[in-house]
């Protein structure tokens, strides 16, 4: 159960890193890393909170 809570409070930590960087950014490879890491963040919080709920 501790590994869900985990991935869950990390998939959401990044997806607040990876938006803000996303949003920020004025080079388009940052853009690209920011949107890349929100799909990557929804997976890993899908995984977590599919099993962990609060």
């Amino acid at each position: 159960m501790k590994k869900y809570k985990i991935s869950a409070i990390l998939g959401t930590i990044l997806m607040g890193i990876c938006s803000f960087l996303a949003c920020i950014s004025t080079n388009i490879a940052l853009i690209n890393i920011g949107n890349i890491g929100l799909l990557v963040s929804i997976g890993i919080m899908s995984y977590g909170f599919s099993n962990w709920q609060p």
